[in-house]
């Protein structure tokens, strides 16, 4: 995490020096920035995704969830970056709509959940 931190923070000074100089590349830095920062957040996925592989071990009836679990996290932290990315770009609404889509995305997504979550209730007061 302290390296993240340390990204982060380089990453502002140097927007912050390059901004009143060259506002275009202030922007390549932000995502250079994000780039890298994304790319250690991958690293702590991965211990993620090995810990719920082997709970799919201990209960395999939930492994179309925890699947699901995992595509929409991938999904907010995507929606999350690219509108970042947008508002930094002095694009407001875009990264307002990224926002509203992912969400809509998510709740699609966990439509299915719903709906096993109801029939198993319906089965339990039965």
């Amino acid at each position: 995490m302290i390296r993240i931190l340390l990204i982060a923070v380089a990453v502002v000074f140097l927007v912050m020096l390059l901004k009143p100089l060259k506002g275009e590349y202030a922007m390549l830095v932000v995502l250079a920035g994000g780039i890298l920062m994304m790319r250690y957040g991958v690293e702590q996925m991965q211990q993620i995704l090995e810990t719920i592989e082997t709970l799919k071990g201990y209960m395999p009836y939930i492994s179309n969830y925890l699947g699901l679990f995992i595509k929409m996290i991938g999904i907010t932290y995507l929606c999350e970056f690219t509108a970042g990315l947008c508002r930094d770009g002095g694009c407001q609404s875009l990264g307002g709509q990224i926002e509203i889509l992912g969400k809509l995305s998510i709740l699609a997504m966990s439509t299915p959940v719903l709906v096993a979550l109801f029939e198993t209730i319906e089965r339990l007061l039965s």
